[in-house]
């Protein structure tokens, strides 16, 4: 083996660090009833970090926030607009627990946009 080949360089200490895929960031898109029960199963999975919530009633959005604060997790980006939020590049994933009739759109635009749904 070459002292300067990639492998050499594999030794236990570099196989220890996390990848960028090691944490999947998620976005979950209304925080009510289901949304927040997604909220709560993301945030109990290894490698997941619950990143954003997004609902477009302000009231709803502030009461997730202080949720997650009573669950430890830390604070997540929020957003009001989901437009705003499928441009954010650091949400890997998106969680879909809205009114029926945005689910197809707001896919849509996730998927769009590069993220899992």
């Amino acid at each position: 083996m070459l002292a300067g080949s990639a492998a050499a360089w594999a030794g236990p200490a570099a196989q220890r660090v996390p990848g960028a895929n090691a944490r999947v960031r998620v976005a979950g898109c209304g925080v009510r009833k289901r949304g927040w029960h997604h909220v709560r199963q993301f945030s109990g999975l290894p490698g997941v970090e619950v990143a954003a919530l997004c609902e477009v009633y302000e009231n709803v959005l502030n009461g997730g926030l202080q949720d997650v604060e009573k669950l430890g997790l830390p604070k997540p980006k929020t957003y009001i607009d989901v437009r705003r939020l499928m441009a954010d590049k650091f949400i890997d994933a998106v969680s879909i627990a809205t009114p029926t009739s945005w689910h197809a759109l707001i896919a849509i635009w996730a998927c769009q946009a590069g993220k899992d749904v």
